[in-house]
């Protein structure tokens, strides 16, 4: 069962973009919940951070019901 390289390079690329995303979205929820410490630039960049990952999920999971 071996793959070629190229397909297993590619799956490579998907788990390291996948853990990324995710670490990100971890970061941006955690900075959502602590309302009572963040300034408004950091209230800005984590509500832009927020939205881009709530569209991206609903992204994903259109092209996966395809």
């Amino acid at each position: 069962m071996n793959k070629p390289l190229s397909k297993q390079l590619g799956e490579l690329f998907a788990q390291f973009q996948d853990l990324i995303d995710t670490a990100s979205h971890t970061v941006i929820k955690r900075l959502n919940e602590d309302d009572k410490k963040r300034n408004r630039l950091l209230s800005f960049f984590s509500t832009i951070g927020d939205s881009y990952y709530k569209k991206y999920s609903e992204i994903k999971k259109d092209s996966k019901s395809s």
